[in-house]
């Protein structure tokens, strides 16, 4: 039984031209080639450009001339601009095109974790570009991220994000392993609360 689905299967590859230069390819998945009765061809174009331009922007974001900046030396507003990047990508394919390498693509041609990639996306989903300020390093962000459900969960996600910003720019941020257990004192404590238990 062939595949069956409204979105085209897509594999970013990475070739090298006649010169020896690496460049980003697009092949589409096997059976859809052979089963689909559109243009072949053309998706592979239309995909093509649309990877063309984020993988334009991201470089122009973390290269410097031909040096590639260091991830742990840039701002956490430079972060939250490629997590927005990325997005906005996500948000243009996801209706017509399924990556099957996804994950595997962006890690090799930006040199992002999975879970790096994820919380990028994230973050850039539930902060505001004001909330991230580059006093505070982003991987504070990115702990205080994967408590937001928690936090959600008793409506103070926005309290602690102001927290956070406030000891940011009055340079009194704890290191980030103590900010993780504050955190989850404070979500002890909401919890207590809402059990009314007295502290």
């Amino acid at each position: 039984m062939g595949l069956k689905t409204t979105k085209v299967p897509v594999k970013i590859v990475q070739v090298k031209d006649i010169h020896g230069t690496k460049k980003t390819g697009v092949m589409l998945d096997f059976n859809y080639f052979f089963e689909s009765k559109d243009n072949s061809n053309k998706k592979i174009q239309e995909f093509n450009k649309l990877y063309d331009e984020i993988v334009k922007e991201i470089n122009d974001l973390f290269y410097e001339g031909n040096v590639r900046k260091k991830y742990r030396n840039l701002p956490s507003s430079l972060y939250y601009n490629l997590g927005i990047i990325i997005e906005q990508f996500n948000q243009k394919i996801e209706n017509d095109f399924f990556i099957t390498n996804y994950d595997e693509a962006l890690h090799r041609d930006f040199g992002l974790s999975k879970d790096y990639i994820y919380d990028l996306r994230i973050i850039a989903q539930i902060f505001k570009e004001n909330e991230i300020i580059n006093s505070v390093p982003f991987s504070y962000y990115r702990a205080l991220m994967r408590k937001r459900k928690q936090f959600d969960k008793y409506g103070r996600f926005n309290d602690e994000k102001n927290r956070l910003n406030e000891m940011g720019k009055n340079n009194k941020l704890p290191g980030r392993e103590n900010y993780k257990k504050a955190i989850n004192q404070t979500l002890e404590k909401l919890k207590q609360r809402s059990m009314g238990i007295k502290n």
